[in-house]
């Protein structure tokens, strides 16, 4: 009996000590899901068996908020009228939501040959699967550009992400993420105030202004859409110091939760 409360001490400690990830993971794999969430950096690979082989360990997760301002107790008149408008622009297109169809996009199956990629925060950066020995991305296509999914409600990815698209405009609320590439879309070069939008959902002409707004501070401005990508855990991708405009300290990888709309 001793035995068997020390053994229970030392499993204790072994979770106290972040090693109970493990076996959220193996609980995840168990149901044939690719894990939300790992450590920063890590990537992962399955094998021919369809077993989870941990290619590259990352470094454990820091959690902290202080890149964000805190929220703002009190707004000028032209900031209060402002998030009035946008407000009830926000619940006019949530109403016409409600007589749509709701798509939930599931991630990737675990399946021979697929690669992971997690961010530096943790969550789900990419995914590749083997072409020819080569790695390449996993059945993403963009839209047309100037075009965008049917009217509807779409949903995915570990921060609730969703897109709503009426027949005028197109509102994503979820992660707002952060990105370093140097070119965009037809190797245009980026910088501050361009975004990326996910863009086998949404894929706005090239340089349509989009608003945008951090719920966590409150803090808002307009942004153009410059690139698209895969973003299977974000509604929007800021370009580096971009994410200076809406309050946050720039690192290279630091998200926000946060709003962006337009019509067309």
């Amino acid at each position: 009996m001793q035995v068997i409360k020390n053994m229970f001490k030392i499993l204790s400690a072994t979770c106290l000590v972040g090693l109970c990830i493990t076996s959220m993971v193996s609980a995840e794999s168990q149901n044939d899901q690719v894990p939300d969430r790992m450590n920063a950096g890590t990537v992962i690979e399955y094998d021919a068996n369809n077993q989870m082989v941990i290619v590259e360990e990352g470094t454990p997760v820091t959690e902290s908020n202080s890149s964000v301002k805190p929220l703002k107790s009190n707004l000028t008149p032209d900031e209060q009228k402002a998030l009035d408008e946008e407000n009830q622009l926000v619940n006019e297109i949530k109403a016409e939501a409600a007589n749509y169809p709701v798509y939930k996009i599931e991630n990737p199956a675990p399946q021979p040959g697929l690669r992971v990629e997690y961010d530096g925060e943790g969550y789900i950066k990419q995914f590749l699967i083997q072409d020819d020995g080569v790695f390449v991305p996993f059945k993403y296509k963009a839209l047309p550009e100037g075009t965008r999914k049917p009217v509807g409600t779409y949903t995915y990815g570990k921060h609730d992400n969703t897109i709503i698209i009426s027949k005028s405009k197109v509102q994503g609320e979820g992660r707002i993420t952060n990105f370093t590439d140097k070119k965009g879309e037809n190797e245009r070069k980026l910088q501050r105030g361009d975004a990326a939008t996910r863009g086998d959902i949404d894929n706005p002409k090239h340089g349509t202004r989009l608003r945008v707004r951090n719920l966590d501070n409150d803090e808002s401005g307009t942004v153009e859409k410059r690139d698209n990508g895969a973003l299977h855990d974000a509604v929007l991708d800021l370009w580096k110091t971009t994410v200076e405009d809406f309050g946050v300290d720039w690192s290279e990888y630091v998200s926000f939760s946060g709003r962006y709309y337009y019509s067309f």
